[in-house]
């Protein structure tokens, strides 16, 4: 009898060890959140970049192209070089540190985008001049934090809370649905400091380039509008190559 009784709790621990494999998030004890956020953004970011691409804006009227040429180094420097249309030809965006910079052809004179300017649409896209400002690597902005497994698009991604590492940061929180697999996000949500869904990115059509994936296409969404979104085409991307001091420095914002 004694034997018995030893078997079926053995039992009871076997059936229980099982169903809480069953039940737990998949990949929530072999995964470090934070460490997977390294890896992602290993596949996006390099010591440089060089993007060819094109902004599609859809304000639920009319759909714009802006061709854009941008050159970047690290998190801190960038600057973009609007090719098209024929009214924002010759357009610059210059990205230094905390520092963004903006010169139109029209007016011949650059303007230090700063205050509430920040908050403005770039462009009349569904991206700020803030998102651009504060472009960077999240392992390096955002600590992170396992929430649950999700099916999107058919894929078995996890999806991570960030929390700003700095209180200034206009995004305090974000949410990420990642694919473990590949080290890459499907989908961003950003938030306010109330909680407030502010922006969604869904990301598109990874291809390979090197030994890393890179998004085809991203698509962003301000979600306080009606029916807009703006795609970001990358149509060609080059990883790790020399670019001259020139490219950041005011000096260039010049005709």
């Amino acid at each position: 009898m004694r034997n018995f009784f030893h078997l079926k709790f053995y039992g009871l621990i076997l059936v229980a060890a099982v169903w809480g494999c069953l039940t737990a998030p998949v990949g929530a004890q072999e995964i470090d959140p934070d460490r997977l956020l390294v890896e992602i953004d290993n596949n996006m970011w390099s010591d440089t970049k060089f993007v060819i691409g094109r902004l599609v804006i859809d304000n639920g009227r009319r759909v714009r192209t802006l061709g854009v040429e941008t050159w970047m180094q690290g998190v801190t420097k960038s600057f973009s070089h609007y090719k098209s249309p024929a009214r924002e030809r010759g357009t610059k965006m210059l990205k230094l540190e905390n520092k963004l910079w903006l010169y139109t052809p029209q007016t011949d004179r650059k303007i230090l985008i700063a205050g509430h300017l920040l908050r403005q649409s770039m462009m009349g896209s569904d991206l700020s001049y803030e998102d651009m400002l504060e472009d960077e690597k999240l392992s390096q902005a955002y600590t992170a934090k396992l929430e649950k497994t999700e099916l999107l698009a058919g894929i078995k991604t996890l999806v991570l809370v960030l929390t700003a590492r700095d209180k200034t940061k206009t995004y305090q929180t974000r949410k990420i649905w990642a694919d473990p697999k590949r080290k890459i996000v499907l989908r961003e949500q950003r938030f306010a400091k109330s909680g407030k869904l502010l922006k969604r990115i869904d990301f598109k059509d990874y291809f390979a380039t090197g030994d890393r994936l890179f998004p085809r296409r991203m698509i962003f969404r301000d979600m306080l509008k009606d029916n807009t979104q703006t795609t970001y085409f990358f149509d060609e991307i080059k990883f790790d190559l020399k670019i001259p001091p020139k490219y950041f420095s005011l000096r260039i914002l010049k005709r």
